[in-house]
């Protein structure tokens, strides 16, 4: 090798370190890894997820775009209610300690929504219905005091608990009756029983039972059963039955009486009823329901996930608009100037939003969803 061309060999032996060296990435910073102090701002989605295979959680989403915010873990089965101020959760589970047998504590937890964490546990008897989640199987009084806790043993009964004390106050029987339907002033609570009857239950200042009547039948148990779920409109209890009939229910007084009755759903072809466990929602500023509807009623079909949802405008009787929303089991409105409907498939888990539209005869559009193994029950605030 001449002399010439061996410099060059020499040279690129010394610079070829160099070279690697100026090409070798600069250090990646060291991730910090932190956790949200509190929720970020702005309208919330609660969703209550539960099984018999282990421990629930109550998720929360942003109602703006479905944006996870955080979740609060529960023990099985979870009854999920807000405070009237939604700044505090409370949840009945149970916490088993075999899973498939021996002992089992349940618990009520109040936690701050703002935060997620535990505020205050008490202890239940074990009697609260363990059933999929759903609207009235556990209710907070208007002044955040007390819970009352639907019991099934299946002797049905309610819990009252005083949440300032965290301590059980009353154990009280409703025999033959079911849901909890808790009046505004949280002074009495109104149940639909087995014989059509509304038994109206009312509550002293201790928080026990200080009398209780039933009214005369309202509804037809076998040719017309109501939905357990209630919306509250103008101060009255409104159901829906099994064949599309809105029931409104005056729970003012001593006893529940009948107001109204609308078949909402029987001059539309196809067999329209509605379906799923927590199936309306009440629009208060526009005084529209909306409800999960699905077609070709059968006997058995009540719980049937929905094909659309129906706007009916309570004031004229009227359907206004069916939208497209296929199988939802539950459903939340929220109570805004541009009405938002948040809906659960518990059949297949997951959670959809939809946007409506109050000059388009209040039509709703899918917006946003997401896969959410199951999802059960569904709150807006």
């Amino acid at each position: 090798m001449s002399g010439k061309w061996a410099a060059a060999v020499l040279s690129l032996a010394v610079l070829a370190p160099c070279a690697v060296r100026a090409q070798t990435p600069p250090p990646i910073p060291a991730e910090e890894i932190s956790v949200e102090k509190a929720l970020k701002p702005g309208p919330n989605v609660f969703v209550t997820t539960g099984s018999w295979g282990g421990a629930g959680a109550i998720y929360v989403f942003s109602a703006d775009d479905l944006a996870y915010k955080g979740d609060y873990s529960t023990g099985m089965q979870p009854q999920f209610a807000l405070s009237p101020g939604a700044d505090t959760g409370v949840v009945a589970s149970a916490f088993p300690k075999r899973i498939m047998y021996g002992p089992v504590e349940a618990i009520i937890q109040k936690f701050d929504v703002s935060t997620l964490k535990t505020q205050q546990e008490a202890t239940i008897l074990p009697k609260f219905a363990q059933v999929s989640p759903q609207q009235g199987q556990i209710q907070v009084s208007s002044d955040g005091s007390r819970a009352l806790v639907q019991n099934a043993t299946p002797a049905t009964s309610v819990t009252v608990v005083d949440l300032k004390s965290g301590k059980v106050t009353a154990e009280v029987p409703i025999p033959g009756c079911w849901q909890i339907n808790l009046a505004p002033d949280g002074a009495h609570f109104s149940s639909l029983c087995g014989d059509g009857s509304i038994l109206t239950v009312r509550l002293g200042a201790d928080g026990k039972a200080a009398g209780q009547a039933r009214s005369k039948p309202i509804f037809d148990v076998e040719k017309d059963p109501l939905f357990a779920q209630s919306q509250r409109v103008d101060g009255d209890l409104m159901f829906v039955s099994y064949g599309g009939v809105f029931y409104r229910i005056s729970d003012k007084g001593d006893t529940a009486q009948l107001v109204d009755t609308y078949a909402f759903a029987k001059a539309i072809p196809g067999e329209w009823t509605p379906g799923g466990y927590a199936i309306m929602g009440y629009s208060a500023p526009y005084g529209i329901m909306f409800v999960a509807m699905h077609p070709g009623a059968r006997d058995g079909g009540h719980k049937d996930g929905s094909e659309e949802i129906w706007a009916v405008d309570l004031a004229h009787k009227t359907v206004l608009y069916r939208s497209a929303a296929k199988g939802l089991t539950q459903i939340a409105v929220s109570q805004g100037k541009v009405p938002l409907i948040f809906g659960v498939a518990s059949h297949g888990g997951g959670l959809f939003r939809f946007e409506v539209d109050p000059t388009a005869k209040f039509a709703a559009k899918l917006t946003h969803q997401i896969a959410l193994r199951d999802a059960a029950a569904v709150t807006v605030r």
